[in-house]
């Protein structure tokens, strides 16, 4: 009796402390939305759809990443490459000060994210 309740204290345990841990993912939805939330800083029509059509690839391949089964060492390697060639990216339709301001914009946006999912911040700070 006492070993089986010495087991299943030990097994909830180990279930507790493994869903503590557990990194909650943020749904796909959820990200684009917040990269998309750019009212406050006034662009364009023409540009704001082009920065949506580009956010939606982007998030495709921050989740291509994220999904993989690759070490936590590499993805934050794949994101922080991502994350440098969407300033180069941006440049092509943002101005310089449209893409500083945007990229700052999102790094405050994405705070709240980037603590559900640790990785997220990779793609959260400003190359």
């Amino acid at each position: 009796m006492k070993k089986s309740s010495l087991f299943l204290s030990v097994m909830m345990l180990l279930f507790i402390g493994g869903q503590t841990y557990a990194q909650e993912t943020v749904p796909k939805e959820l990200l684009l939305s917040t990269l998309n939330s750019v009212a406050e800083l006034k662009l364009p029509n023409e540009k704001v759809t082009q920065l949506m059509d580009y956010n939606t690839g982007f998030v495709d391949k921050v989740y291509d990443i994220l999904d993989n089964d690759s070490e936590e060492k590499i993805k934050k390697g794949s994101l922080d490459g991502l994350n440098y060639a969407r300033e180069k990216d941006l440049h092509v339709f943002l101005t310089k000060h449209e893409t500083t301001q945007y990229l700052k914009l999102m790094e405050d946006a994405l705070k709240p994210l980037t603590k559900q999912d640790k990785l997220l911040k990779q793609i959260a700070k400003r190359p």
